[in-house]
């Protein structure tokens, strides 16, 4: 499936799922204001019936707004006199019952004149506290005269309660949203790795037609007569052939190298306490000579006298040729590559040995320097097809470095040459 297609796949699937979950969501916020007003309408009818039965007990006349409601879960009903909290309690129960309302409720009774709460409780709870609320949980009316205020502590979560089904159906949406983009994942992820596989398929191929050709050519110039009798030429062609196979057998080492580091092979590492001022100083010797045919040099820049580290001779010695490498087949021009040894003192850097290659070669584009290590991977060179490999090198950098307990960072720019710092624990003193 093209990228254009997946794409568009995606882009129809989080539309359609996103939006569905959005009108969940705006549904879910309706039923709640639905469902509020509707609570409070209850309230307001409940506080008024027991509100006009006093009046009625004591023959009273009408109260002007026997019914305020002060915030989302507040109200106070105004009332002539104080009554017997018995009194309240009973009415409050009936009125409640009528209109179907079950949430616990904290009431007081207040006499403004004295600017006291004359008596409180709580209803709907297992226990009737006396006492009752404070007054900083049942704020004063601005208003003279008696009257009552009910609070519904647990409103908010009686509502959402009552909308479990929409909220359900929402969480539903949640995982259906959540299980698209993990597939989505998996799928660029697979697409990816598909990307990998053949573009690693064509890289070995290209590698191995090479020896597999040259070979093939030799063994027929070996069949013929007049090679037959010149040891010289048998020689010459019999060394081609060992060559080009060893040059084979290199090339699958590497492959299977890269297959147990995968799983799990770094433990096999062969840690001693070595210098690695030598082991730098080798690299650049075993890569020099390649710089010098292409015209170029290799600058060794030491700043410490000696830098002890706990590793693997034979892995970090590969690490650091297989760096210079690199940096002497992707040079345009002759290779000028600075290699730095030192230790630093700032922040996070104590006990730390850096290890700096710089060349100028043809640089990394930015939107592929956090793909460099990965396994197989290859940065597009377009035309250019004279730098081979499999992807193998810098995957297998990164894996010794980090087998050492060390951490290794590329900074690149296209046209300007790229630098790698490879940074490694100090070995502990003796």
């Amino acid at each position: 499936m093209s990228r254009r297609r997946i794409r568009l796949l995606i882009l129809t699937g989080l539309l359609s799922i996103g939006g569905t979950l959005v009108l969940q969501l705006l549904w879910v916020r309706q039923a709640y204001d639905l469902n509020e007003r509707q609570f409070n309408d209850r309230v307001v009818v409940a506080l008024t019936e027991v509100v006009e039965e006093i009046q009625w007990m004591r023959g009273d006349s009408a109260v002007v707004d026997p019914v305020v409601q002060l915030a989302s879960n507040y109200f106070v009903a105004n009332i002539n006199d104080t009554l017997h909290p018995f009194l309240l309690e009973t009415l409050l129960e009936h009125a409640f019952a009528a209109v179907n309302l079950d949430q616990p409720i904290e009431y007081g009774i207040f006499d403004c004149f004295s600017d006291s709460i004359v008596y409180g409780g709580r209803l709907g709870a297992d226990v009737v506290v006396a006492g009752g609320p404070s007054k900083a949980a049942l704020p004063r009316f601005d208003r003279d005269g008696h009257y009552f205020g009910i609070l519904f502590p647990e409103k908010t979560a009686g509502i959402v309660m009552s909308l479990k089904r929409w909220l359900l159906a929402s969480i539903l949406q949640l995982l259906v949203l959540g299980a698209f983009v993990y597939a989505v994942v998996l799928v660029l992820r697979q697409k990816r790795l598909s990307e990998v596989r053949d573009d690693f398929i064509a890289n070995m191929t290209h590698e191995f037609k090479t020896p597999i050709a040259t070979i093939e050519a030799a063994v027929r110039l070996l069949e013929r007569d007049e090679v037959d009798g010149d040891a010289s030429m048998r020689a010459k062609y019999r060394d081609l052939i060992g060559g080009e196979n060893q040059r084979m057998r290199r090339q699958v080492d590497r492959v299977m190298e890269i297959a147990t580091l995968d799983g799990g092979g770094n433990s096999d590492l062969k840690l001693e306490r070595l210098d690695l001022v030598d082991i730098v100083r080798d690299a650049v010797g075993a890569t020099e000579i390649f710089a010098r045919d292409a015209e170029g040099e290799i600058r060794f820049d030491c700043k410490v006298a000696d830098a002890p580290v706990m590793a693997d001779r034979v892995h970090l010695t590969n690490v650091l040729c297989n760096l210079l490498d690199n940096a002497v087949r992707y040079a345009e021009k002759s290779p000028r590559i600075a290699v730095e040894l030192h230790s630093k003192n700032g922040p996070g850097e104590q006990g730390v040995w850096s290890v700096v290659v710089r060349d100028n070669g043809i640089g990394i584009p930015t939107e592929h320097l956090g793909r460099i290590f990965d396994r197989f991977f290859r940065v597009p060179t377009g035309d250019r097809h004279d730098v081979k490999g499999f992807g193998l090198g810098l995957h297998y950098v990164k894996s010794m470095v980090e087998a050492h307990g060390g951490t290794i960072r590329c900074e690149s720019k296209p046209g300007f040459g790229s630098t790698f710092t490879v940074k490694l624990q100090k070995a502990p003193d003796a």
